[in-house]
């Protein structure tokens, strides 16, 4: 396939979504959702559909081209758990799902952008923070992968700081964890940072 660009600002894809209706894209929706955003060349994904077939799995790529090369893939594999959407991460969850849907979310390798003009393009800020305590069920997780330092540090301090975010491990996960830019970090040299955060609704801001 044609060269792809590593990265994509978010801000040039602006179009917003129609709500999702996940019993018409999932032949068998039990009610489980988790959604990997900025799949890349869909490697996780592809291994995770496949090891979890009960388990309703949702893509979403800014990369167009990204997108239709796992649908291919997909479909070589006949994965029928999955859902591929071309789009802004943070507009298609505000825009395409119900609040407390989301039963994990993974960010691996979220675009760094170095340049501090640049952090508001990141992925993993306050914003995105604020819109998945809306999103994520009680007990939902946030699973975070980089091989850039001071990004883990930023996001991490970032995390820890949230009230109703707490760090946990989950080992079984990371032992069958597998993604194209971990093994491109070993090529490398790179150290990979990960971490797992697990969301607690707040029962004061539930009620209100």
């Amino acid at each position: 396939m044609p060269r792809v660009r590593t990265h994509s600002n978010p801000f040039h894809y602006y179009e917003r979504q129609s709500k999702l209706d996940l019993t018409s894209v999932f032949p068998r929706f039990n009610g489980t959702l988790d959604v990997d955003i900025g799949f890349g060349r869909g490697v996780f994904f592809r291994h995770y559909a496949a090891r979890y077939p009960d388990r309703n799995v949702m893509g979403v790529e800014i990369r167009k081209p990204m997108v239709e090369l796992l649908k291919e893939r997909c479909q070589e594999m006949e994965l029928t758990n999955v859902h591929l959407i071309h789009g802004n991460g943070h507009i298609c969850l505000e825009d395409m799902l119900e609040d407390r849907s989301i039963d994990r979310i993974f960010a691996f390798h979220p675009d760094p952008w170095m340049k501090k003009s640049h952090h508001k393009r990141r992925l993993i800020n306050h914003k995105f923070i604020d819109l998945m305590t809306q999103k994520l069920k009680s007990g939902g997780r946030l699973y975070i992968t980089t091989d850039v330092e001071v990004l883990f540090r930023d996001i991490h301090e970032t995390l820890l700081s949230h009230p109703q975010f707490s760090e946990i491990t989950d080992d079984d996960f990371w032992f069958n964890y597998t993604s194209h830019w971990t093994e491109f970090s070993q090529q490398e040299s790179r150290t990979v940072y990960r971490c797992v955060f697990e969301f607690t609704t707040s029962t004061a801001s539930e009620s209100l």
